[in-house]
């Protein structure tokens, strides 16, 4: 009991830390519900261009005519999302996969996603070193 009540503990420190990397970058303020904020793939296709600009080409965004996504734009958006991850360096085991993020299930591991990405090394100076 005490072992898994530790461990819902870190794990809602992670969706915190995954939450407040996510807002500083973006100077954006999150609803309560982390899971479904990220769940279309939008706020996390901004956080990859945020990094690197461009790396995601495009990025379903709701209008107000329709204001939810259909789930095949959320998938799109978030293949896109972690195939720019990939691109920019993030590890394969650092990867969350597609479901975690549709699915609101692996906010952490989501969290370890998003903080591999900020912790790549910025692509400006390794641009300009290799020119």
């Amino acid at each position: 009991m005490r072992r898994k009540m530790e461990h819902l503990r870190e794990e809602i420190e992670q969706i915190g830390l995954l939450r407040q990397n996510i807002e500083s970058r973006l100077k954006v303020l999150l609803p309560d519900d982390v899971g479904a904020a990220l769940m279309d793939g939008v706020v996390l296709c901004h956080l990859a261009n945020h990094i690197c600009p461009r790396s995601v080409a495009s990025i379903h965004v709701p209008s107000p005519a329709v204001p939810k996504l259909s789930m095949a734009k959320c998938r799109r958006n978030v293949e896109n999302f972690l195939e720019a991850c990939k691109k920019l360096g993030v590890p394969q085991d650092k990867l969350c996969l597609p479901h975690h993020i549709l699915e609101e299930r692996g906010l952490v591991r989501v969290g370890v996603t998003v903080q591999a990405l900020l912790d790549l090394p910025t692509t400006k100076s390794t641009h300009l070193s290799s020119v």
